[in-house]
């Protein structure tokens, strides 16, 4: 793999885990670690091999409501706690909405291939930045209610 979509990737799989993280962090008082790894659960798409098509690629079945409504309800059966749902949702929901604005979108409706999307540049370093900056404010704006950022 050439060393600028190593980095992209990177940069990618860094920004779903950090936007899940603040948003965990900042609307719930479930653990914030539960918005990285949630943040970043679609994308465990790339360790599917590329033989098995689709919906086993890269936005397929993982970057779905579907999918996001499953894992919401899983966690909230295995741990019975509405706090942890909303956790979950509030991560993978992120990283759905990020990934539903770039150029090659995700399924809405799957299981229809119905991909569309408005083509916005997403993952590009202006709209990374703008991520980042938004995620640290909220977490900065929670801060200030008298919690530490963990």
């Amino acid at each position: 793999m050439e060393i600028g979509r190593v980095l992209f990737l990177g940069g990618a799989f860094l920004t779903h885990a950090f936007v899940g993280y603040a948003l965990v962090r900042g609307f719930t008082d479930a653990d914030p670690r539960i918005g990285i790894v949630f943040g970043l659960l679609p994308d465990a798409d790339f360790c599917f091999p590329a033989a098995w098509g689709w919906p086993l690629v890269h936005r397929g079945v993982t970057h779905t409501p579907l999918f996001a409504l499953t894992v919401v309800a899983g966690s909230y059966a295995i741990s019975r706690y509405r706090e942890t749902a909303v956790a979950v949702g509030l991560a993978i929901g992120s990283h759905l909405l990020i990934d539903s604005l770039s150029p090659k979108g995700i399924d809405w409706l799957f299981p229809l291939e119905t991909t569309w999307s408005p083509g916005l540049p997403v993952h590009s370093p202006t709209a990374t930045v703008l991520l980042w900056a938004v995620s640290i404010g909220l977490l900065r704006w929670r801060a200030t209610d008298g919690r530490t950022i963990d």
